[in-house]
């Protein structure tokens, strides 16, 4: 069969140059349909009479279907009241806003994929751009470093006006250290932006949490097509629901007193994967303590597909983790709150968003307090979880950290409007 697609891309950061160039054999076999434009636009279409001998390049690969988290979400959580449900289109509609609003992405609600003028956004392509912007951070210490030593060395980002001596050679020419270093940033720059045309690291992270999402979809579709083609004759079955969660606004007064001085609507929350595994620890541990969490809205969807998992097996950015992989939680609201969009560990402040703060039933158990910082990973042997004291932990606010995914419960989910 002939090849039929093919996209080039052309990014040159130093020399301005960030264009793409698509070319596709329509189906008539004949007419040949090309756009190019710059990275972030829709580009220009033209069409050309001419069929394979105008197309002369190898194919591009179709983009996989994709599957609507949006609207899988409305349909197997359990909501209680209509408010639930507004919360959770809330949610969806502000992970889609992060994503799109600074950056050529857009979302096309009918099929429920993220793109770019270059064609959709894969999983695997956002792990490859998180992994090239680690590599940039790296590298920058090293250029500022020898950038400092020589501040006007040319490093050839302009390329008209370059001032040369009588041989030719290019006046104030960098060493080959910084030389090596700038040639190192650009090319990474480069590759990075070929697959995210957004320098935002937390436009990765939000992608990352969502594709993650699409992917559990994806997997769950296929399962229930293999149950389907084993046996015809028996009735369709579906696979266990992505969204195993009741919500439901929370009502009963002293419940809301609780927290109403703080916050603007309280939701109870029941994820079913949470009740077994808790009720096991709360019996065997002991010491339950009523605990704070906070996160970024990006994260939602997917601690109510999943529930908070340690941070080895879920996706994105982690913030503040300093006694190792465990699940933090805080006895102070204001403790949490920093972890939130627009906290202190995230960033984002300027745009005074609602933010989500989740209050746990924690089984501590019996707590070890670590007496100095760079204690990693599980408590010693006989404990069963941390507390990071302010004034004996080398921490301003007490933490505690559990190591097990079953030592919390969700119970309530805070929403707070700045």
């Amino acid at each position: 069969m002939s090849e039929t697609k093919q996209m080039l891309i052309q990014f040159n950061t130093k020399g301005n140059n960030n264009k793409f160039y698509y070319v596709e054999l329509l189906g008539d076999g004949e007419m040949v349909l090309v756009r190019y434009g710059r990275v972030g636009s829709k580009g220009t279409e033209m069409r050309y009479h001419g069929g394979q001998r105008k197309f002369d390049q190898s194919a591009a690969r179709q983009a996989q279907q994709g599957t609507n988290v949006i609207d899988t979400a409305l349909e197997e959580i359990n909501y209680k009241d209509d408010a639930a449900k507004e919360l959770v289109k809330s949610i969806s509609a502000q992970n889609v806003h992060k994503i799109t609003s600074a950056t050529s992405i857009k979302f096309d609600a009918a099929d429920g994929l993220f793109k770019t003028p270059l064609g959709v956004i894969q999983r695997l392509g956002v792990e490859q751009a998180i992994k090239l912007l680690g590599q940039i951070e790296d590298e920058l210490p090293k250029f500022l470093e020898l950038y400092e030593k020589e501040p006007k060395a040319d490093l050839g980002f302009q390329k008209r006006g370059r001032k040369r001596k009588a041989d030719g050679k290019v006046t104030n020419e960098p060493s080959k250290e910084l030389k090596a270093v700038t040639e190192l940033i650009s090319q990474l720059n480069e590759e990075y932006f070929v697959i995210i045309p957004n320098r935002q690291k937390a436009t990765c992270d939000a992608l990352l949490e969502t594709l993650d999402l699409i992917d559990d979809l994806k997997k769950k579709k296929l399962q229930e097509e293999e149950n389907k083609k084993d046996d015809e004759d028996k009735p369709k079955e579906k696979g266990p629901p992505t969204f195993e969660v009741e919500i439901e606004t929370v009502k009963d007064k002293k419940t809301f007193n609780y927290v109403s001085e703080l916050f603007d609507c309280v939701y109870k929350i029941k994820l079913a994967s949470q009740q077994a595994p808790f009720e096991e620890c709360e019996k065997d541990l002991g010491d339950v303590r009523h605990l704070w969490h906070g996160t970024r809205t990006q994260n939602l969807l997917s601690i109510m597909s999943k529930g908070l998992l340690l941070p080895k097996l879920s996706p994105g950015q982690k913030a503040g983790a300093m006694f190792g992989d465990g699940l933090y939680f805080a006895n102070q609201s204001t403790k949490s709150l920093n972890y939130c969009d627009g906290g202190y560990w995230t960033g984002n402040a300027q745009n005074k968003p609602k933010v989500y703060m989740f209050l746990a039933s924690v089984a501590m158990g019996k707590y070890f307090v670590p007496n100095a910082a760079g204690i990693r990973g599980p408590p010693p042997e006989g404990y069963d979880s941390y507390w990071a004291k302010a004034g004996e932990s080398c921490v301003m606010n007490d933490e505690l950290i559990v190591f097990k995914a079953g030592q919390s419960r969700l119970d309530y989910l805070l929403e707070i409007e700045f």
